[in-house]
């Protein structure tokens, strides 16, 4: 069971990973951060890789979107 949740969330992980890699890697998002910083598309990529948590916000909104997505095309059948 602890190894079926652990490939499973590698799979999420792998999966935003490819999402991100598919944006301009001149992307810019600022997630509120205090200090008004942004981040590019490789340092959210990195921020997934090492499990931070906005790296696990950032694979939850991944996630979401496909979900989402998902959702539409279901309803427009």
């Amino acid at each position: 069971m602890k190894e079926e949740k652990e490939n499973l969330e590698e799979i999420k992980k792998e999966i935003a990973i490819e999402r991100l890699r598919q944006a301009p890697p001149s992307i810019k998002v600022s997630f509120g951060t205090a200090d008004g910083k942004f981040m590019n598309r490789d340092e959210m990529i990195k921020q997934i890789q090492s499990d931070t948590e906005i790296g696990k916000k950032i694979m939850k909104m991944q996630l979401e979107y496909l979900k989402a997505f998902k959702k539409e095309i279901l309803a427009g059948d």
